[in-house]
């Protein structure tokens, strides 16, 4: 077995599933965020991963709740779901070995009365009486996981497989799935024990502690107040390892792309704020497109050189914007993508001012190509950015106004502010964010502190803005 890490990482583990935890109801004292206790092993011969939970959840709302949701995101690989997994682009990366279905099965749900929703997205927990303000219950449940064969979030990949959204989460509302995301985020804390075949290397953005037994490994670990909890399983992948990151890989030499996840760690750590994680654990997947957890990156193999070092950056500004100060990535999807974008190319500027106007002026090339393909095709173009996920018809569309025009925006919002005036307020956000979900309002506010750029937010988000 590989030694152990320094910072944060991988081990696997071998125990019997835990007791079921009994029902209880009990008075929360102060701010309380709701928490998981989770107990998992993945069998590769089954190709499923087998679940215990126990979850804490808190009424932080000012009404009764008589009733408590969980996002059963693995059911959006079923054969017959509503919604695709993936945007229709990436299909033929993802299904390496033909098209494959996944799903999870809920069983023994105990301290209420669980239904799973029709389209199966969904399952409603009714508890034995109702919540009042401040109040939390326990319930607990297992659940099986069976995990596609695909390069994807959720799958069995080509090299590793991974487990990002694979429980079953508590959700205010309904989820609303789509091929670019649609995941809770409400914060929580987390308590894992997850027990795999000895040859696996568990990933993750959290330091845990691992034991062994039976040609089995257990890896344990707790987080406080993240969005979820993910990893990464895999056999025979080397591990360049520096002082404040891990980069997993199959290729000969990984040294410029440990710098890249390094140097952009210390860069936004000074820029922006202490970084908050244990670690910062970047794998290397057969995904088409780079993901992001707590304190882990997934990032495509296929990329090499500039573009690799790229999304490793882009990856380590997203613990910024959108982990650490959190946002509404459904319902606003330009405010983390956009700030993680311009965070990168402030980056890379940063060595060197010309590569940060060449990705200024690739992504308005882009958006030019874009409103004028679509202009030829249906005559008009929907330019606008603030729109949910619900409302992009592809993977196109959503690089064009998610990533690139949110881009420019941060651009040209430093061409106004200043780059002093522009990095103060984003300090300023950051600070008041980190732990959190913050709104489009609260950036837009801290980015007008002396200079109103709230016309700039509204003609970008509403589409006027001419590129």
């Amino acid at each position: 077995m590989r030694k152990r890490l320094k910072r944060a990482v991988c081990v696997l583990m071998a125990v019997p599933f835990a007791a079921v935890l009994c029902l209880g109801l009990v008075s929360c004292k102060g701010e309380a965020r709701s928490s998981y206790a989770l107990t998992l092993e993945y069998v590769p011969a089954a190709g499923i991963l087998y679940g215990e939970m126990t979850v804490t959840a808190v009424n932080t709302s000012d009404i009764p709740q008589d009733k408590l949701n969980f996002a059963l995101y693995p059911n959006i690989f079923r054969e017959d779901a509503p919604v695709s997994p993936l945007p229709e682009a990436y299909r033929s990366a993802a299904y390496y070995d033909g098209e494959s279905f996944g799903g999870i099965d809920v069983r023994e749900v105990s301290g209420g009365e669980g239904e799973v929703s029709e389209n199966g997205e969904q399952l409603t927990v009714t508890l034995p009486r109702a919540l009042k303000a401040g109040e939390s219950t326990e319930l607990s449940m297992k659940f099986e996981v069976m995990l596609p064969r695909m390069n994807f979030l959720l799958g069995i990949g080509e090299h590793t497989v991974n487990l990002l959204h694979f429980y079953p989460a508590l959700c205010a509302e309904a989820p609303a799935f789509t091929p670019f995301g649609g995941f809770p985020a409400d914060r929580a804390d987390y308590t894992v024990s997850l027990t795999v075949p000895a040859s696996y290397s568990v990933i993750c953005g959290f330091e845990g502690e691992s034991s062994g037994q039976n040609g089995r490994t257990t890896f344990t670990m707790q987080a406080e107040n993240v969005q979820s909890v993910s990893f990464v399983l895999a056999e025979d992948m080397s591990c360049s390892a520096g002082e404040t990151a891990q980069y997993w890989h199959l290729r000969r030499d990984a040294s410029e792309e440990l710098a890249a996840a390094e140097g952009s760690l210390a860069f936004f750590s000074e820029t922006f704020g202490k970084y908050g994680y244990p670690a910062f654990a970047v794998v290397e997947t057969d995904l088409p497109f780079a993901f992001v957890g707590s304190g882990l990156a997934l990032v495509p193999s296929s990329l090499a050189g500039e573009e690799l070092q790229e999304a490793v950056v882009r990856a380590a500004a997203r613990q910024w914007w959108g982990e650490m100060a959190g946002s509404d990535h459904t319902l606003h999807p330009w405010q983390d993508e956009g700030l993680a974008a311009w965070s990168a190319a402030l980056y890379f500027g940063n060595a060197d001012e010309e590569a940060y106007r060449t990705r200024i002026s690739a992504a308005e090339g882009r958006c030019r190509a874009f409103v004028s393909v679509r202009e030829q095709l249906s005559g008009a173009v929907d330019t606008s950015m603030d729109r949910p996920l619900a409302g992009f018809s592809g993977a196109y569309e959503y690089r064009c106004i998610i990533e690139d025009k949110s881009l420019i925006l941060f651009d040209r919002l430093c061409s106004v502010l200043g780059e002093k005036k522009m990095l103060s307020g984003l300090k300023r956000c950051f600070s008041a964010a980190n732990g959190r979900t913050a709104e489009p309002e609260e950036l837009i506010e801290a980015l007008s502190a002396g200079v109103d750029v709230s016309g700039i937010f509204t003609s970008f988000l509403e589409g006027t803005a001419v590129i």
